[in-house]
C-alpha cells in the first residue's frame, strides 16, 4: 500500500466516524429512517477505508459496532478476530475489543463465552459500560439457570458504581419483574421494586427501549392502559438495533394488546 492509499484510507475512516456520530445524534432525535440512511453510509465508508488498508483500531471498532447494530453479527465477529492479530494494539484497544467481542458471542447465543470474555475485559478496567453490559448478561444467565441471587448481587454492585445509570436500573427492574412469577409469596414486594427501578430508568433515559417495553407492560397488567399507550406512542420514532433484546415486533404486539 502506497503513501497516498494510506492517506486516503485515513481520510475516509475519519469521515466514516463523523457520519457514524451524526447518525447517533439523528437517531436520538427520533428520526429512525434518516438515521438508518446515515448508518448505511457510515458502514460503506468504514468498509472502503479498510479495503484501502486502514487498520486503525477506532475504525475497526466503529465498523464492528455498526455491523452488530445491523444484525450482521458474524461479520462483526470476523472483523474483531482480524483486529486481534494487529500487534500494535494498546491495552485500551484490547479492552474495547473484548467488550465488543463479548457482545458478538452473546448475540450468537454463546452466553458463557460472552461472560468469560467480558470478565477478561473487566479484569483490566471496570466502567459503566462494562457494568451495564455484564449486568445484562447476568439477567440472561439468571433466566437460563435460575440463579437470581448472583444476578442481583452483580447488578447491585453496578448500582453502587452508578446509581443513575439507566441500563443498570433497567437490569434490576427486569430481575425483580421476573421474580414476581418465581416467588409468588413475595410477588407484591418484587413487583413494587421492579416498578420503581423501571420508573427511575425511564426518568434517567426516556427513550431506552427495554424500559419503555417493560414499564408499559406493567402498566397494562395493572389496568393503566392510558399510561401504557403514552409510553408506547414513541415507538415509531425509535431506532431499534439488533443488539436490543426488545424488538419492534414486541413493541407493536404489546401496543396492539393494550389497544
Amino acid at each position: 500500500m502506497g503513501f497516498f492509499d494510506t492517506a486516503k484510507a485515513a481520510i475516509i475512516g475519519n469521515k466514516a466516524y463523523r457520519v457514524h456520530v451524526d447518525a447517533n445524534k439523528i437517531a436520538g432525535e427520533g428520526k429512525p429512517e434518516e438515521a438508518g440512511a446515515k448508518y448505511a453510509e457510515a458502514l460503506r465508508l468504514y468498509g472502503e477505508s479498510e479495503r484501502l488498508g486502514n487498520i486503525a483500531p477506532n475504525v475497526t471498532q466503529g465498523h464492528a459496532l455498526l455491523l452488530l447494530r445491523e444484525g450482521r453479527t458474524e461479520e462483526a465477529k470476523a472483523l474483531l478476530e482480524k483486529m486481534s492479530k494487529n500487534k500494535s494494539l494498546s491495552k485500551d484497544d484490547w479492552f474495547q475489543l473484548r467488550v465488543q467481542y463479548s457482545i458478538c458471542l452473546w448475540r450468537l447465543g454463546e452466553l458463557d463465552k460472552a461472560m468469560e470474555t467480558m470478565g477478561r475485559a473487566a479484569a483490566y478496567k471496570m466502567n459503566g459500560n462494562v457494568y451495564s453490559t455484564f449486568g445484562m448478561y447476568w439477567v440472561d444467565k439468571a433466566r437460563r439457570d435460575g440463579d437470581y441471587e448472583a444476578a442481583l448481587e452483580f447488578n447491585n454492585q453496578a448500582l453502587d458504581y452508578d446509581d443513575e445509570d439507566a441500563a443498570t436500573l433497567d437490569n434490576l427492574g427486569q430481575l425483580y419483574y421476573d421474580l414476581t412469577g418465581r416467588e409468588p409469596e413475595r410477588a407484591a414486594e418484587h413487583r413494587a421494586k421492579a416498578l420503581d427501578f423501571f420508573k427511575k430508568a425511564h426518568e434517567a433515559k426516556p427513550r431506552q427501549i427495554t424500559t419503555i417495553y417493560y414499564l408499559a407492560k406493567m402498566y397494562h397488567e395493572d389496568g393503566d392502559d392510558a399510561r401504557a399507550r403514552e409510553l408506547l406512542s414513541v415507538r415509531d420514532s425509535l431506532y431499534i438495533t439488533a443488539i436490543c433484546p426488545v424488538t419492534r415486533e414486541m413493541l407493536d404486539a404489546l401496543a396492539k394488546e393494550v389497544g
